[in-house]
C-alpha cells in the first residue's frame, strides 16, 4: 500500500490528534471540577502543548518534505476532497456546538431540580466549572478533528 504525500500529511494530523487526546486530555479530565484559576500547572501544560505541537509538526513535515522531494500537482479532485471534508468538519463542529449548549443547559436544569428537592449539600456540590467546559470542548474538538481527517483520508484513497 503506497501512500501519497497528501495522504501521509493527513495521517500526520490524525496521529497528532490521537496523541493529543491520549497525552493531554487526561490532565483536563482530572481537573474538570476546578476553575481555570485553581488548576495547578495550567500555564505549564499550555506551554507543553504549544512546544510539543511545534516540534511534532516541524519534524513530521520536514521528514515528509525530505522523503517526497517532488511537488504534487493540485487538481479539481483535491479541491473536491477538501471541500467535502471541510463540509463534514463544519457540520460536526455545528453539531458539537449543539451538544455543548445542551450539556450546559442540562447542567443548569439539573442544578435547579436539585434546588427544588431541598438537599442543599448536593445542590452546592453540583456545579458547572470552567475546567469542565474546557475539557468538554477539547474532547469535542479532538473528536471532530479526527473524524474530518479520517474522512479526508478515505476520500483520497477511494476517489
Amino acid at each position: 500500500m503506497s501512500l501519497s504525500k497528501k495522504e501521509l500529511s493527513i495521517l500526520i494530523e490524525v496521529i497528532y490528534s490521537i496523541v493529543f487526546a491520549l497525552i493531554f486530555l487526561p490532565y483536563f479530565y482530572e481537573n474538570q471540577e476546578k476553575t481555570l484559576l485553581l488548576m495547578e500547572g495550567l500555564v505549564g501544560k499550555i506551554i507543553q502543548i504549544t512546544i510539543s505541537s511545534v516540534i511534532y509538526f516541524s519534524v513530521a513535515y520536514a521528514l515528509l518534505e525530505v522523503t517526497f522531494k517532488k511537488k504534487e500537482a493540485r487538481d479539481e479532485r483535491d479541491d473536491m476532497i477538501n471541500s467535502k471534508s471541510y463540509k463534514l468538519g463544519y457540520l460536526l463542529y455545528e453539531f458539537s456546538l449543539f451538544i455543548f449548549i445542551g450539556y450546559v443547559y442540562s447542567k443548569f436544569q439539573n442544578k435547579e431540580l436539585l434546588n427544588l428537592t431541598g438537599n442543599q449539600e448536593l445542590y452546592n456540590s453540583f456545579q458547572l466549572t470552567d475546567g469542565g467546559i474546557v475539557f468538554f470542548i477539547l474532547v469535542l474538538l479532538a473528536f471532530t478533528s479526527i473524524l474530518k481527517s479520517l474522512y479526508q483520508f478515505y476520500l483520497y484513497r477511494t476517489v
